[in-house]
Formats: C-alpha cells, structure tokens, sequence
C-alpha cells in the first residue's frame, strides 16, 4: 500500500470560513491519453476579474472524483485548502495560531467569496501535486528547484543518502510550480488520466483554469503560495493500482513552502530540515513503520513526529549537517511552526509543542556520545517510540 506523507498535513488555527462547501480532496481511475491542447492560456470571454462557475465545466460526479484521486494517491488536501475549510476544538493541550498560519491569513485576505469557492471546487490546489507525482522528472527543467533553493536542497539531498542506513539511490528530489495551471496541456493531461474526462472535455476545462488564473490577480498567474503550499514523500512501491506504483519514490518541494520560510525568516536552514523530515518518511517506508495506527489521527502522528526526530537527528549530527546551536533552534522552530490543533483530523501531524519537542529530542540523541557514531534508523524509531508518550503528553495550563 502506498504511504505518500507530507510536510504539512494541517496547520492551527487560520480561518474559518462559512461557505457552506465540503472540499473533497480528489479522483478516479481512467486511460492515460494526454491533451494535445496548446500550453498557453486561449483568450475569452473569460479573462477577466471574474471568477466563473465550474458547473458547466466538469461532471456532475466532480467532487467525488475528486476524493477518489485523493483517496487512489493516497495524498491529504492542501494546508490552503484546510485553511479555508478548517475547525478547531480540544482543550487538553495548548495549542495556537503559528507564523504560518499568519502567512496563510495573509495569502487568502481579501479574496472574494467566489475565488474562495474556485480554489475549493475546481482541483486547482491540488493540480499542481499530481502534474509533479506523476509527470515530474530530475531530467526535466520545467520540475527543477528554483535557482535560490537548487544548490543546498541537492547538496543536503546528497548528504541525507549517505547518512542514513536505506536504500535511497532510487528516491527523487523536484519541485512542483503553480504556474503549471497556465499550461492547458498539462492540466489537461490530468484531467484525462486521473479524472476520466474525454479529450474535448478536458481541453474546455483546462482552458476555464488557464483563463482564470491568469485574469484573477489574487491568483497572480499560478504564482500566489498557496497552489503549491507542501512538500511531501512519495513512494507507490506494492500499490495495486498500475498507475501508482509505476510512480517512482519522490520528495518533492513546492515553491509556497519556501516562500513560507522565507516569511518566517528560517529560509537558510528551514527547506534543509523539512528535506530531513520527507527523507525521514523514506526510512519509514523501508522499515514498514506506517502500520501503527495507520489512518487515524494517532497513527498519523506518531509517524509524523518520528519524522521530526530523524529530521534534527541528522541537522545535528556531527556526521550530518552538523548545524550550529542558532541553526538548530531553527530547525526546531521549523517543525514548531507546522504543528496543528487538528486534533481528531486522520491527517494531524502533532501539536506546535509536541513537534517542537519530538525535534527537540532529535537534537538530544544526536549529542549523545560518541557523537561521531550514527544509531541505526531502526534503532532511533525505537527509542522515539519509547519517548512518544512523554512527547505528546498533555500540556495545557
């Protein structure tokens, strides 16, 4: 069964916003025909400010194809689309809005109700992911890493493969780009593998996104963060569906988490230990770990923050990234400010706090002597999962 994780399953507390609308997350089986409709936006009627009505657009079923593609990839919704869909409850634990839910407030201020309800209905959020799970390639430069982020992230990529103890040379590292949404063939493209639209159908639809994209300014041509607001490992390996396990093992960067950091002011070593955390799902897949509790809020945590601890255990090891002490307080800081309230959320990745101290006790196992000695990954899952308890104890004043 494939496990795809990401970085940010949910976020705290953003916003909550009544518009009566369920946002599945996506679907469906269907032939791999590609769209061979030109890759710029068509002019219309369209382009302009307006945000269209999808119905005319997509099958009366599209909300549940959509889940069944979300379902079939094994991939939860965006942290933009939980923002704008999200609830909050329990009261044994602190937990609180981070910076990045103040950035996320901000990605989405002053959207109309309409832009809300395209984002939410029409797959846009999740166009992006799919075009670079199943179409991304190191060898092409459309899914490269952008020039800021391309030197360190292959370079601590390279790193994190020798660290640790699995087999890792088949695993890849590209980026995914909301821009994609201006190219009607790409689109198109999924549409038709993964939404079983006809050719024509998926063509009209894709030109409704490019045209909407481009002529809404919130949107800003596909370049807005929130189109590509996660970063995720993948790995389809024994799937039964065809499509999926054909998919090669893949960590994978969207531009709106580094722009993210870059709004939290941890862009120099933030990427590096969010890279640490999707490699450390990759240790999970070689060694089985995701059984525990799979599919409920506790299995998905307890993965979640074991990640945290492989991440800052290689951050600071000497025979890692050997980060500084300023350098590992952000990395800290990194997993702190991802963590969520999502308390009962299959998808809840752990508290703020409780990420901040699964990371916390990364960096203590790493300054354990001798520290030139690195512990098995098998080893450090075991003593994670003897520290769980204590990590996600109750903490609220």
């Amino acid at each position: 069964m494939n496990k795809p994780v990401r970085w940010s399953v949910t976020i705290g507390s953003s916003i909550i916003l009544s518009l009566g609308l369920v946002a599945p997350a996506a679907t469906a089986a269907g032939s791999g025909a590609a769209s061979t409709s030109a890759s710029a936006p068509a002019s219309s009627a369209l382009a302009s400010a307006s945000v269209p009505d999808i119905s005319a657009y997509v099958p009366k079923d599209w909300q549940a194809r959509r889940k069944a593609v979300a379902d079939r990839a094994g991939l939860p919704p965006s942290p933009a689309q939980e923002a704008i869909e999200r609830v909050i409850n329990p009261d044994d634990y602190e937990c609180g809005p981070t910076d990045f839910d103040v950035y996320i407030d901000q990605l989405l201020a002053g959207m109309s109700e309409d832009e809300l309800n395209f984002l939410l209905t029409s797959g846009v959020l999740e166009f992006p992911t799919y075009d670079a799970l199943l179409y991304g390639s190191d060898s092409d430069p459309r899914y490269r890493l952008g020039p800021n982020y391309r030197g360190p992230l292959n370079s601590t990529f390279r790193q994190v493969k020798r660290f640790w103890d699995i087999k890792s040379n088949d695993i890849q590292l590209h980026a995914m780009h909301g821009t994609m949404l201006l190219d009607t063939a790409r689109v198109s493209r999924l549409l038709v593998s993964l939404y079983e639209f006809t050719e024509a159908d998926a063509e009209a639809y894709a030109e409704v996104v490019a045209d909407t994209i481009a002529s809404t300014p919130a949107f800003n041509k596909g370049s807005n963060p929130m189109f590509t607001l996660n970063a995720f490992a993948f790995s389809g390996e024994g799937d039964p569906d065809p499509i999926v396990v054909g998919v090669p093992d893949k960590l994978i960067f969207g531009d709106g988490v580094l722009r993210a950091l870059e709004f939290m002011n941890i862009a120099v070593v933030g990427p590096r230990a969010v890279l640490g955390h999707e490699f450390g799902h990759h240790i999970q897949y070689e060694l089985n770990l995701f059984e525990t509790g799979a599919g409920t809020p506790e299995g998905t945590r307890r993965t979640e923050l074991m990640a945290d601890t492989y991440a800052t255990y290689f951050t600071t090891h000497e025979r890692g990234l050997d980060f500084s002490k300023v350098r590992t307080m952000k990395a800290v800081k990194t997993f702190y400010e991802v963590g969520d309230c999502a308390f009962d959320d299959p998808g809840h990745h752990g508290t703020p706090n409780q990420r901040t101290r699964a990371a916390i006790y990364g960096t203590q196992l790493a300054e354990k002597k001798p520290t030139w000695r690195i512990l098995p990954s098998q080893r450090v899952a075991n003593l994670f999962d003897a520290k769980l308890p204590e990590i996600v104890a109750p903490d609220a004043p």
